[in-house]
């Protein structure tokens, strides 16, 4: 059975076969397969996080062409972009909700891109912002 995992601020379900665990910069969640990695930091802000704060912290790669696609996760909206780097895909979603702004990162190498696309999916599906202090 997959189990919730997160901070005070935030959770998300664990897809069945993962493993989670925190460091100092982030949470990061890998499959069975060792094929990718997701993860996710969060950071809050004094006032409501906005859709301009989101693309502030994503100038770097919309710059570069990046293509921002719309997108709701969980408690979440923000946007998404995805990119491909020569050896490694990346997708990344820039989430917000009241306070909270959400960076969720996923990297695989080029030959296993989709492999891991439904897990992941679940996984956004079930963000939760946990904090009152946050909303």
């Amino acid at each position: 059975m997959a189990c919730r995992f997160g901070t005070d601020t935030w959770s998300l379900q664990v897809p069945t076969g993962w493993r989670a665990w925190h460091d100092e910069e982030c949470a990061t969640l890998v499959g069975p397969g060792d094929l990718g990695a997701l993860q996710v930091s969060a950071a809050l802000k004094n006032s409501e996080v906005l859709d301009q704060d989101l693309r502030e912290f994503a100038s770097k790669h919309l710059a570069a062409g990046a293509h921002a696609e719309a997108t709701e996760a969980g408690d979440y909206a923000g946007f998404e972009i995805a990119f491909s780097d020569g050896q490694t895909h990346w997708r990344q979603w820039f989430l917000r909700r009241g306070r909270q702004a959400l960076f969720v990162t996923y990297n695989c190498a080029l030959n296993s891109r989709g492999a891991e696309d439904d897990a992941v999916r679940q996984a956004l599906a079930s963000l939760r912002q946990t904090g009152q202090d946050v909303a």
